[in-house]
């Protein structure tokens, strides 16, 4: 975790990411399948980061 915090105080002041800063902090995208659920369309996007995994806090 120290490692990430660390990392990610390089990046605080980023307004737009570049694909340099997401390789750098992010290790993969997981998009799931759309359903539908009262005739609207969800999609689960899981992000998980570099050092630290996916972070429980903003997994659902």
């Amino acid at each position: 975790m120290q490692a990430f915090i660390k990392e990610i105080r390089k990046y605080a002041m980023i307004k737009e990411p570049d694909e340099a800063v997401l390789n750098r902090l992010i290790s993969k995208i997981v998009v799931g399948e759309v359903t539908k659920v009262d005739g609207k369309k969800h999609q689960k996007v899981r992000i998980v980061y570099d050092f630290v995994g996916e972070i429980p806090e903003m997994a659902e």
